[in-house]
């Protein structure tokens, strides 16, 4: 039997990428610094709920570095959201 992440991770999984999915749309037809932010907290929050699943020995270690993996894709596009924030508000 397959070992499995704990309910409060993938509810906490499930939250943080509607919301990041949300602030994608929201920045796609508004591109303002606001809409920029949200969508910035929101891969970061995507992030943090990779890590803590990454962080769960019930599952896998493939499963587990997966997760690691891609809280670092999220990571980066929070980091390049913040820079654009930075862009769009200009010297």
């Amino acid at each position: 039997m397959a070992a499995r992440p704990s309910r409060e991770a993938v509810a906490r999984w499930n939250l943080a990428y509607a919301e990041q999915t949300a602030a994608l749309f929201a920045a796609t037809r508004a591109v303002d610094v606001q809409a920029i932010s949200r969508l910035a907290v929101g891969y970061q929050a995507v992030a943090e709920a990779w890590r803590v699943l990454a962080a769960d020995l019930a599952i896998p270690l493939w499963a587990r570095h997966a997760s690691s993996v891609a809280a670092e894709e999220f990571d980066r596009r929070a980091a390049l959201e913040l820079s654009r924030i930075v862009w769009e508000e200009g010297p």
